[in-house]
């Protein structure tokens, strides 16, 4: 196969094949780095045990083993960077190799995250471990380390299974550790945490609460009692949780209150949900789908009659903000976006539709979606409006 800049013996490409042309940097994120490592590292073991590469178990351990230690570096050194930029680090750790001292860092940071706190903790005994044998990230690459001293003098014998285990159970907590970072982060730019809480902690609590009709009653005394030993907070940060979780739509309609969406009525959207069933009969089970060779043309005919008619009963109906307010709820439902998203979502959809001026075209495009039920449905619910979600869901 020709190559492109063939000189250079690792970056050049094959011009008739891209098949395994790998991005990295500019197109490579911190996350991969970390993936990447601990995937080498299984990888590593994995053929050695399964292949029986008994020859191979003393060549093969110590870069196992770097490749693991590696990926747990990068992974604290991820955490370290979004809480520095969150403003939960007031002072960045120093540029080093020394795991153990970004895990003491991280695991004292107040995150307000029971989840994401447990998994930091989780890491304890990978960090110890490996900090214990190489502490500066350099005892598993080289033979001697910088003090001239034989590496890991002090070991004689690792067991590949043991270290394929622990491998598995770490590759397992750093990557959801990964993932409720990126959420964590996420969940901060709606701004609705407090210093004990976060979103999701948050959210759980409302789930575990009665209604507000039963706060009188023993039963939210029960449950309070709960939260609190569950989350370790005191009577004044609960009320500081219930403070933010009362004005919130999606919490607050956990606990029994509705919410009434910026323009759009309960009719109007039972209106619009009537027009969009008219155009969405539920199929025969048994129908193997349209016969191109047969194509009812009568009946495309009448479909299009039939949206017509939808689209001029909407439009009658419904005005210009109605109509934004109608879209951005059922975006919000089928993209699972925050309800704190939701004035500015509905502010865009109207500039939107000013700047296209097609109104029409707007409506037909929601009277053709065939999710338009599920994702309205969604929508009413994250913007606290169950009963009605359940209504229209049943009707």
């Amino acid at each position: 196969m020709t190559k492109e800049n063939s000189d250079d013996p690792f970056f050049s490409l094959l011009k008739n094949n891209s098949e395994w042309n790998a991005c990295i940097g500019n197109q490579a994120h911190p996350e991969n780095y970390v993936d990447g490592y601990m995937e080498a590292a299984l990888e590593i073991v994995n053929a050695v045990i399964e292949k029986r590469q008994l020859i191979k178990r003393d060549t093969l351990a110590m870069p196992t083993l770097y490749n693991a230690r590696h990926a747990l570096e990068l992974s604290l050194k991820c955490m370290h960077d979004a809480f520095l930029k969150e403003g939960l680090i007031r002072n960045a750790h120093s540029q080093n190799h020394d795991i153990l001292s970004y895990w003491k860092l991280l695991s004292s940071v107040k995150l307000g995250d029971k989840e994401l706190t447990q998994y930091i903790q989780n890491l304890e005994i990978y960090v110890v471990s490996l900090s214990n044998i190489d502490d500066d990230g350099q005892e598993l690459r080289y033979a001697t380390n910088k003090d001239g001293q034989k590496s890991l003098q002090d070991k004689s014998l690792c067991n590949l299974i043991v270290i394929r285990e622990s491998l598995l159970k770490l590759q397992e907590i750093l990557s959801k550790a990964k993932d409720r970072l990126e959420a964590f982060v996420y969940e901060r730019g709606t701004s609705t945490y407090t210093d004990d809480c976060s979103r999701k902690d948050l959210d759980k609590i409302s789930k575990i609460l009665p209604p507000f009709d039963k706060w009188t009653e023993e039963i939210f005394d029960t449950a309070k009692q709960e939260v609190k030993k569950e989350y370790g907070i005191g009577s004044n940060k609960f009320s500081k949780a219930v403070d933010v979780m009362k004005n919130h739509r999606t919490m607050a309609s956990c606990l029994g209150k509705e919410f009434d969406l910026l323009h759009l009525t309960d009719d109007k959207i039972k209106l619009v949900i009537q027009e969009w069933k008219k155009l969405h009969v539920p199929k025969n089970p048994d129908d193997l789908g349209t016969d191109f060779a047969n194509i009812d043309f009568e009946a495309m005919k009448d479909h299009l009659e039939k949206t017509k008619t939808a689209r001029e009963t909407i439009l009658n109906a419904l005005s210009d903000d109605e109509i934004a307010d109608l879209e951005s709820v059922f975006y919000i439902g089928r993209d699972s976006t925050f309800c704190e998203f939701y004035e500015k979502k509905v502010s865009s959809v109207k500039k939107e539709n000013q700047a296209n001026q097609n109104i029409d075209q707007e409506i037909n495009h929601l009277l053709e979606k065939t999710n338009f039920l599920d994702g309205l449905v969604n929508g009413l619910k994250t913007l606290g409006k169950p009963a009605l979600a359940e209504e229209i869901s049943a009707s």
